[in-house]
């Protein structure tokens, strides 16, 4: 299996922030722990063309296309379920929204859609 090196378009080490699942502890919600991991990725804002197939209040927030050989993961709903990866980048913390894995057996790779987190004033 090859592993896709972004020698054409180059990539960056991001620090993907990933929470482990919370659990009850003698009845009392406790949350995961957040781990940091490393990613080697691609990262692209999305084009014009993309933006519009958004749905329309989606359009005005910030997109980027993350590329990696390392999975990525968005949020997964039920008993065995997790919360979305998150990064930082550009001074902007930003959520994973969307995974597509492409595993045809060549340059196997994963590409996510991530959004800016919203702030909201204090």
């Amino acid at each position: 299996m090859l592993k896709p090196t972004f020698l054409l378009t180059k990539s960056i080490a991001l620090t993907v922030y990933r929470k482990t699942q919370g659990s009850y502890v003698n009845g009392d919600w406790v949350e995961g722990t957040e781990a940091e991991i490393i990613r080697t990725v691609n990262i692209q804002p999305l084009k014009p063309n993309e933006i519009l197939m958004l749905p329309e209040a989606e359009r005005t927030r910030q997109w980027w296309k993350v590329y990696s050989d390392e999975d990525l993961r968005t949020d997964k709903e039920g008993a065995s379920g997790y919360s979305a990866d998150e990064f930082i980048y550009q001074g902007e913390r930003y959520k994973v929204m969307k995974v597509s894995n492409y595993a045809m057996g060549i340059l196997n790779h994963h590409k996510a859609l991530a959004t800016r987190i919203e702030l909201t004033p204090n």
